[in-house]
């Protein structure tokens, strides 16, 4: 479906007969949104789950750019705003409450999502992160996307590194999901501090693993044996942690 507000966006559905929750998940680089949508249907089914998978095309401005939605902020381009723009039209459309949603992403999805849930905690209930190959620490002496201390310059707000205590987070990872890429200058999106969380995915999905637990987060991590970076295989262990989340609210 196109975004109404803005048609170089669209996204993709699973509607059950009957909803109580809605799931946001977000793509890779490869912007395969409907592969998800696919992937997650069963769980749609069992649990009366919208489920909601953004496109976030390449390309938008320079034909070179993979890489725009990952950081939140492209080229004056707010992609957390389109997302919520995108769930106030789903919920007119189908009458939906203005609850938080269950959030996750897969690589690059897993970026957006993270960096999302930092600017907007208070509308997701629970967090998956798959795998992201750049992390954004919760650090005030390194510059966005590297770190915080120039958000509110950016974005026009402060992130409140506590309300990440009111969601638990899953982190995720492939065992074999260990192959170095480490960022060099005139890289895309280079930033000085660009490898302080490691140069590896796993490296870095556990800077922010130690981060979140020492600030108190209900975070876990899991690493899944022969997989690399792979979503197929992460599915699973993504699914059961969303059920769990929903059976806490009951």
């Amino acid at each position: 479906m196109a975004h109404r507000a803005d048609a170089r966006f669209s996204y993709c559905l699973y509607v059950p007969d009957e909803i109580r929750q809605v799931c946001v998940y977000v793509h890779g680089t490869y912007r395969d949104a409907a592969v998800y949508r696919d992937q997650l249907s069963d769980f749609a089914i069992r649990h009366r789950v919208l489920v909601l998978c953004p496109l976030f095309p390449a390309g938008l401005i320079d034909p070179d750019d993979v890489d725009n939605y990952k950081q939140l902020l492209y080229r004056g381009i707010r992609f957390g705003l389109i997302l919520l723009d995108m769930l106030e039209e789903i919920r007119a459309r189908y009458d939906l409450a203005n609850d938080r949603f269950m959030l996750g992403g897969f690589s690059g999805g897993a970026q957006f999502a993270h960096r999302f849930a930092y600017l907007h905690p208070g509308h997701v209930r629970a967090l998956s992160l798959a795998a992201p190959g750049r992390v954004t620490l919760l650090d005030e002496s390194l510059d966005w996307w590297s770190g915080i201390r120039n958000v509110e310059q950016l974005f026009g707000q402060i992130i409140d590194a506590g309300a990440l205590r009111d969601m638990p987070i899953q982190l995720l990872i492939g065992a074999n999901d260990d192959a170095n890429i480490t960022i060099n200058r005139g890289d895309a999106d280079w930033t000085p501090d660009e490898n302080r969380a490691g140069s590896n995915r796993r490296q870095r999905l556990e800077a922010l693993y130690l981060q979140y637990r020492q600030i108190g987060c209900d975070v876990s991590i899991t690493v899944v044996p022969d997989c690399g970076h792979d979503w197929l295989p992460l599915r699973d262990a993504t699914v059961r942690f969303f059920e769990t989340s929903m059976q806490a609210l009951d």
